[in-house]
């Protein structure tokens, strides 16, 4: 079998302190040790800019409030349409949120913006490739993967190192965690929130993280006045989107190897306990800071969904925010969704099995999506 491809790697500007704990307590398999390699040159290169920006900024991020600041939490599977309502919601200019750019190189974006955002520009393609959804430095991301790079608490860190699923059970479904260890989690999340908040000299965070659909209980905690809008889809075709992902993308992000099989029960595992635990937990919310959508009904009347979650939300400015939001959606008329070929039978009794409660929970029909 070849070698896997040496692809850029999430975990490249990470902290040296976090790269040593992660390979102290992982093995890492043969065909990976050269890309292992290159994490380690590149976090160790960018470890003199990493400390110059520990010394010059973590004082003022951690002294940053975000009290009275409630964030705007988008939920979902990983594959439920959460990027394409991100986006959207990114055109309302009152809200701050974490960029591609200041993704991919976190622990040194504060030192010089513009010519760091510069440099980004020949690490980030123009599409994602599983779904060819546009990048650009300046497009919204998710805080995981930036918090992966500062913590070794991150539930997105058993996407490289996926034969060790502590790191997801413990830190996005939080099974077996100590009161300690979740203590430790949010102030590294919250590191994480107040270092977008003050880059972008906004408070008012708009987030999308599909790893925190497992935490409404956590992170209302840490905000009780937040607000959240979550996305479903159908299981079939989530599933259908999420192996194509991890084909894709995150393959090339890993660490350890997995067969076929064991590739399905992983993602089977990602979807069964992050999902329960959102629909056990959801009723934690407070009435008014919650609204769930149908991923059908904002890929068919966007406009109309947006209005919905506004109202709903009571967030201000939809009329404003509309005009660019309308701009967007003409960019998307030429837009191809994937497509993909039918379920083996025992894979969709796997999914019907497992999300059993999913499929009910939102009137989905068994066999529907095949």
């Amino acid at each position: 079998m070849s070698k896997p491809g040496n692809y850029g790697h999430q975990l490249y500007i990470v902290k040296p302190r976090v790269w040593r704990k992660l390979r102290k307590n992982n093995l890492i398999d043969r065909r990976y040790k050269s890309r292992a390699r290159s994490i380690t040159w590149m976090s160790t290169i960018s470890a003199p800019l990493q400390y110059l920006q520990s010394v010059c900024f973590d004082k003022k991020i951690k002294n940053f409030s975000l009290d009275g600041y409630p964030p705007l939490f988008i939920l979902g599977h990983w594959r439920s349409g959460t990027t394409h309502l991100h986006y959207l919601l990114a055109k309302d200019p009152k809200f701050a949120f974490l960029t591609n750019f200041q993704t991919f190189i976190f622990n040194i974006s504060f030192l010089s913006k513009k010519k760091v955002r510069d440099l980004t520009r020949f690490f980030i393609p123009k599409t994602r490739p599983q779904d060819n959804v546009v990048l650009s430095p300046n497009l919204p991301a998710e805080e995981e993967q930036p918090f992966c790079t500062t913590s070794s608490r991150s539930g997105i860190l058993s996407f490289f190192f996926p034969k060790n699923l502590e790191y997801f059970n413990k830190y996005n479904v939080f099974k077996n965690i100590t009161a300690e260890e979740k203590r430790a989690w949010q102030d590294d999340y919250m590191f994480i929130l107040k270092g977008i908040a003050l880059f972008n000299n906004n408070k008012n965070l708009l987030l999308k993280n599909p790893h925190n659909t497992g935490r409404v209980k956590e992170l209302l905690e840490l905000f009780p006045d937040a607000k959240f809008i979550f996305l479903h889809r159908d299981p079939y075709v989530v599933y259908q989107s999420t192996r194509h992902l991890f084909n894709k993308l995150v393959k090339t992000q890993f660490l350890q190897h997995l067969d076929d099989n064991e590739l399905h029960q992983f993602v089977m595992h990602l979807s069964r306990e992050t999902l329960q635990k959102y629909v056990d937990e959801k009723h934690l919310i407070p009435k008014g800071n919650l609204i769930e959508v149908a991923y059908t009904d904002l890929d068919e009347n966007p406009m109309a969904v947006m209005r919905d979650i506004y109202e709903k939300l009571q967030l201000p400015g939809f009329e404003a925010a509309s005009v660019p939001m309308k701009a967007y959606l003409e960019t998307q008329h030429n837009y191809r969704k994937n497509k993909f070929s039918s379920l083996p039978k025992n894979v969709q009794k796997d999914i019907e099995k497992e999300l059993s409660f999913f499929f009910e929970e939102y009137n989905y029909k068994k066999n529907a999506g095949l």
